[in-house]
């Protein structure tokens, strides 16, 4: 007969005590390093000649439980998330892959300003740059900064290698994996098309010279401006201008016409109703800078509604557009309008897909109800959008559009996080990878990506990259196969009519 050996009570409550501790210990020092981007110079693409310097700054608050120093054992620094050199280095940088460190200290609770110069490379193209927080060598959640920089005047890239049709002997190219058949099944989620919130810009205190906000409609067309009770406060008959501006120290909007004449102060949201769906608003106080494939083009005008709200968590006045989901995406502007069409539908299901994401998981609930102020916002934080004018600039995006309307990615039922970024470097990355998730999410796993080989990775390179698709199009993929093997496991699904 064999004896079991008893553990005495006594060493059971030492290792219970022991393995809590540590896991205390663990939580704790999670804890210690966390930031919040707030604010940062240059949120759109930057247009830079190569060879070009560029000063940009960016501001993160310290919500952690340390002071952020430049010295002692994790000195806080900005850099590559990679850890590898960028290709927009200069020479005031620590190193090739740190552009900034702390120069005194960031107390608990205070905004820092990490300013540095970049500069551009000299080979012409898009480059996005992730940078990020690090205390030492461990990252610092919620303190990343990706940089687009557009570059022109430079050397051109060197042109692809051409490209052969495949012939049954030849070796199965990647997107081949994926059955050619499209295969699109419906499960009608909204009854009908769904409205988003899009927050365009906002305005602080500091922004007096930036305001007010001047609103007027295109051709003439009328519109109401109410309040969030449907009250009426004015009509524009003829499309007039009307000024929208607020006192940060009363906090109250107050609503003047083009001369300047008061018409109303009130506490209550002011939103600008179109009349009629052909309406195209035009806010000629914002100079939403030329897009890198528009040189001059100043992007504000919008359709759908438009909304000047106040929110007092952040301490912020928006501006934001209210509008169907299909329409806002006509107005993104992600890629060249010259690309395959196979590629802009799969594009734009991407985007739609995200876009559903965000609606069904709200990403901007920093307001006093916790209530989400928007669903996404006009930049690369989520999607590039450029509104009515990108319209006009994009008939083959348009069209991709309308060919896919109300198609989504789906897994297992809900609408997937359609991550994307502009190109990899022969591999796309896990979301757990480079922090964009807490679970691992089946279909944003790494992939290899062969038209990525020997190239620079620009973005963040989770999901889908541009470029990889592109080519995958060129070769003679279907928005199906390009869709199904960037998001293993998917099913594309039309959501509503």
């Amino acid at each position: 007969m064999f004896k079991i050996k008893k553990t005495p009570v006594l060493f059971l409550l030492f290792v219970l005590f022991f393995l809590f501790s540590a896991g205390q210990k663990i939580l704790a020092a999670s804890l210690d390093y966390q930031a919040r981007r707030v604010e940062q110079s240059h949120p759109e693409i930057i247009n830079l000649q190569a060879g070009k310097s560029f000063t940009f700054w960016v501001k993160f608050k310290n919500i952690g439980r340390k002071i952020w120093l430049g010295t002692g054992e994790k000195p806080v620094t900005l850099r590559t998330v990679s850890g590898g050199a960028s290709p927009i280095t200069h020479s005031s940088w620590l190193s090739k892959s740190v552009a900034y460190k702390v120069k005194w200290s960031v107390p608990i609770g205070v905004v820092g300003t990490f300013k540095f110069v970049f500069q551009a490379p000299e080979t012409n193209g898009m480059y996005w740059e992730k940078l990020n927080l690090f205390a030492g060598s461990d990252l610092i959640p919620g303190g990343s900064i990706e940089i687009p920089v557009k570059v022109y005047g430079g050397k051109e890239p060197p042109p692809p290698a051409p490209l052969t049709p495949p012939s049954p002997a030849a070796e199965t190219l990647f997107w081949q994996l994926i059955p050619s058949e499209i295969s699109l099944s419906t499960d009608l989620k909204y009854e009908q098309e769904p409205e988003i919130r899009v927050g365009l810009f906002y305005r602080e205190a500091e922004d007096k010279d930036k305001l007010p906000i001047r609103i007027k409609t295109l051709n003439q067309a009328p519109y109401e401006v109410r309040g969030p009770d449907n009250y009426l406060f004015a009509r524009a008959t003829n499309g007039d201008e009307l000024v929208a501006d607020f006192d940060f120290n009363i906090n109250r909007y107050i609503l003047n016409d083009a001369a300047g004449n008061r018409l109303l102060m009130t506490d209550q949201v002011l939103r600008f109703i179109a009349l009629a769906p052909e309406t195209i608003f035009k806010i000629p106080s914002w100079q939403n800078g030329p897009l890198w494939d528009a040189p001059g083009v100043i992007d504000n005008e919008f359709r759908g509604n438009l909304e000047v709200q106040y929110n007092p968590t952040t301490q912020r006045l928006w501006t934001i557009n209210q509008l169907p989901i299909e329409i806002y995406l006509k107005g993104v502007k992600e890629t060249s309008d010259q690309w395959p069409m196979e590629f802009h539908k799969a594009q734009a299901i991407a985007a739609r897909t995200y876009t559903i994401f965000r609606l069904e998981n709200p990403k901007y609930t920093a307001t006093l109800d916790e209530e989400p102020i928007f669903t996404l916002r006009a930049t690369q934080a989520d999607q590039v959008y450029r509104g009515y004018q990108s319209e006009i600039r994009s008939p083959n995006f348009l069209q991709a559009v309308q060919d896919s309307r109300g198609l989504a990615a789906t897994y297992q039922g809900p609408a997937i996080a359609a991550y994307y970024f502009a190109q990899s470097d022969g591999r796309t990355r896990s979301c757990r990878e480079v922090y964009m998730c807490k679970e691992q999410m089946p279909y944003l796993i790494s992939r290899p990506d062969p038209p990525g080989v020997g190239k620079n990775l620009r973005g963040h390179g989770v999901g889908m990259p541009q470029y990889g698709a592109k080519a995958a199009a060129e070769q003679g993929a279907n928005f199906s196969q390009i869709l199904k093997y960037y998001y293993p496991g998917i099913e594309i699904k039309k959501i509503y009519n």
